[in-house]
């Protein structure tokens, strides 16, 4: 079966071409992307995109993971955390909460029953807080479902629009508002 699996609009690459085939699905999930990834917290929002885009590698989905690293990237106080973890999968350079976080999102993504709990307590002996523990726990088993419903569905995107994808996160954040419409979305109405 050729990809996408459904007669989604291809000028829009990945997630973005589900939240034009389903607008109602499309609000929900943004806004809680948005509570998820950009509410006020200790993690940053360069953390919170480094933990997307790790989960998504783990679960092998091309397009978020390589457009929450350009988010992470461009977010970052330390953007090259993002080649380190992402692509050499190397987390020595982290601080040692960071790495313990990052060990409780990928039991998460693997559903890691018998680890988790090892893995909480190693956070918070690295003075993870509850909240920051949540927060990893939350925008790991968000990124699993964003992973499987973009993969899920058979979405494409070309080479380049994952990398402009994560910029523009890191610029609008998810919610669609009117300088985000007239930036992306109504140039790309008029060439398509």
């Amino acid at each position: 079966m050729n990809k996408p699996y459904i007669k989604l609009d291809e000028k829009y690459p990945g997630i973005v071409s589900l939240f034009m085939f389903d607008k109602g699905v499309s609000k929900h999930l943004s806004g809680m992307a948005q509570e998820i990834m950009r509410r006020p917290a200790t993690l940053s929002v360069g953390e919170r995109e480094l933990i997307a885009a790790f989960v998504s590698k783990l679960n092998n989905c091309e397009f978020c993971y390589r457009s929450h690293s350009s988010c992470a990237f461009e977010t970052l106080t330390r953007p090259e955390w993002v080649l380190e973890v992402i692509n050499e999968e190397y987390v020595e350079g982290l601080p040692m909460k960071l790495r313990a976080l990052l060990c409780i999102a990928a039991d998460v993504q693997d559903l890691d029953r018998g680890h988790l709990p090892i893995s909480v307590e190693g956070a918070k002996e690295q003075g993870a807080t509850d909240q920051e523990i949540h927060d990893t726990v939350l925008v790991a088993s968000f990124f699993c479902m964003c992973n499987r419903y973009v993969d899920g569905l058979g979405t494409t995107f070309k080479p380049g629009e994952e990398v402009e994808g994560g910029k523009s996160l890191a610029k609008y954040g998810y919610l669609m508002t009117i300088r985000r419409f007239f930036g992306e979305i109504l140039p790309k109405l008029f060439r398509g």
